[in-house]
C-alpha cells in the first residue's frame, strides 16, 4: 500500500512538473516584426506592412527595367543573398517564422549567430521552403542581452511574419558600429551559386565578416553587364569598397565581341564611379574556368581578361587612383571549382568560395 501511495505521488508530481513546463513554454508572446529594433542589413529597400517584414536588394524600378537595360532575371534578383537580420533580446528562447515571397526559390538556408559566433543552421529543402519556415532558437547566453544575427537564404525570397519571445523579455536596441561599406557587384559567382542557398557560405559574406564590413550583395545569377544595376548604385550608401566580377555571361552567352565588352564595361564602370566617387573599386578579371571559350565567336576568357586589364590601366593613367585591377585567374584555380558537378565550368564550391574570400581579404582595402 505504501508503495502505491509513493507511486501515485510520483505520478502527480510528474504531472505538476509537466504542466509547469508546458506553461513556461506557452509563455511566448508575439513581438512586432515591423519594429525598428529589428535591423535589416544588406538590403537598401525594406518594406513593413500588415505584420510582414520584407526586404529587397534591388529597387522596384531596377527589377522592372526593360531586359535590354537590366540584363538579368528579375526572379533571381528578388532573392535575399547577403541580407541579414540583427536584433538583441534577453529572451531565453526566440521563435522566428518566415514565409516564401515571389522570386526564385532553390531552398532556404538560415544561419544564426549569437554575439558573433555561428551557433546553428536551419535548412528547408524543396517544397518545405515554400511553406512557413519556423526557426526555434535557444539563447546560448541564458537570458542575457544577446545580439542575434540571422542570415537569409541566397536563392530564395522570404519575409518575416512572426517573432515570439518570452513574456517577460523584450527586444533591445542594437548598437550599430560605424563600419566600412562594401558593395559586391557581379553575376552568379558573387550571388552564391555552388554554396547552396546560404548567404553565410558565399564569398562576399565571408570577406565582409572577416574584415568587419557592412555589405550589400548586388550580384544576380546569369547577369551580364547591367546598365540598370550601375544606375541603381546612386541610391546605395556611399561605399568604401566595391568589387566587380562580371563578364563571363557576356562572353559565353551574349556573343559580345571584345569591342562590345570594352564599350559596355566602360559605360558601366563610369556610371558606378559617378555614383560612388570615393570608393576604392576593384575590377576582377574572369576567374579560373573550365570553359575554353565561345565557339560561335571564337573568343576565349583570356581575350576578355586582356581587354579589362587594358581598360583599367587606361583609366588609371587618366587619373583614377581609386580604381584597381585584380587578376581573377591568378588567385583562383581548379581547387576553387565544384568537384561534385564537373559540368559546372565556373562556379565555386563551398571550399572554393572560402578560398576566394581569403585571397580577396588580403587585396581589398577601404
Amino acid at each position: 500500500m505504501k508503495w502505491m501511495h509513493i507511486t501515485a505521488w510520483l505520478l502527480i508530481a510528474g504531472l505538476i512538473i509537466a504542466c509547469k513546463t508546458a506553461d513556461a513554454q506557452d509563455k511566448l508572446v508575439e513581438a512586432d516584426v515591423c519594429s525598428d529594433l529589428i535591423v535589416v542589413k544588406g538590403a537598401n529597400y525594406v518594406y513593413k506592412q500588415d505584420g510582414l517584414l520584407a526586404f529587397s536588394r534591388f529597387s522596384e524600378a531596377t527589377l522592372e527595367a526593360p531586359l535590354s537595360e537590366a540584363l538579368f532575371n528579375a526572379d533571381k534578383a528578388r532573392t535575399n543573398s547577403g541580407i541579414r537580420l540583427l536584433f538583441k533580446t534577453n529572451s531565453s528562447k526566440v521563435v522566428l517564422v518566415f514565409k516564401a515571397l515571389p522570386g526564385q526559390n532553390r531552398g532556404a538556408e538560415f544561419a544564426v549567430y549569437q554575439n558573433g559566433a555561428h551557433e546553428e543552421t536551419f535548412a528547408f529543402k524543396g517544397d518545405k521552403a515554400k511553406e512557413e519556415m519556423v526557426l526555434t532558437i535557444d539563447n546560448r547566453f541564458d537570458e542575457a542581452a544577446t545580439l542575434f544575427e540571422v542570415t537569409m537564404p541566397s536563392f530564395a525570397n522570404v519575409g518575416l511574419v512572426k517573432m515570439e519571445l518570452e513574456e517577460d523579455a523584450a527586444l533591445l536596441p542594437v548598437e550599430e558600429p560605424n563600419q566600412p561599406v562594401y558593395l559586391a557587384v557581379g553575376n552568379s559567382i558573387t550571388h552564391g551559386v555552388g554554396q547552396g542557398s546560404a548567404t553565410f557560405l558565399t564569398y562576399p559574406y565571408l570577406l565582409a565578416k572577416a574584415r568587419g564590413w557592412d555589405y550589400y550583395n548586388l550580384a544576380v545569377g546569369g547577369a551580364k553587364i547591367s546598365p540598370a544595376i550601375a544606375r541603381m548604385t546612386a541610391e546605395m550608401p556611399q561605399a568604401d569598397v566595391i568589387s566587380i566580377l562580371i563578364g563571363y555571361n557576356d562572353l559565353m552567352f551574349n556573343d559580345k565581341t571584345v569591342e562590345n565588352f570594352t564599350t559596355s564595361y566602360l559605360s558601366y564602370l563610369k556610371e558606378i564611379r559617378h555614383n560612388q566617387p570615393k570608393a576604392n573599386i576593384y575590377c576582377i578579371t574572369l576567374t579560373h574556368t573550365r570553359a575554353t571559350g565561345n565557339e560561335r565567336t571564337g573568343l576565349t576568357p583570356d581575350d576578355f581578361r586582356k581587354a579589362l586589364k587594358h581598360l583599367v590601366y587606361q583609366l588609371q593613367s587618366e587619373g583614377d587612383s581609386r580604381l584597381h585591377l585584380i587578376e581573377g585567374d591568378k588567385i583562383t584555380s581548379e581547387a576553387n571549382l565544384r568537384a561534385d558537378v564537373l559540368t559546372d565550368k565556373v562556379h565555386f564550391s563551398i571550399e572554393g568560395a572560402a578560398l576566394f574570400a581569403k585571397e580577396l581579404e588580403a587585396l581589398l582595402m577601404p
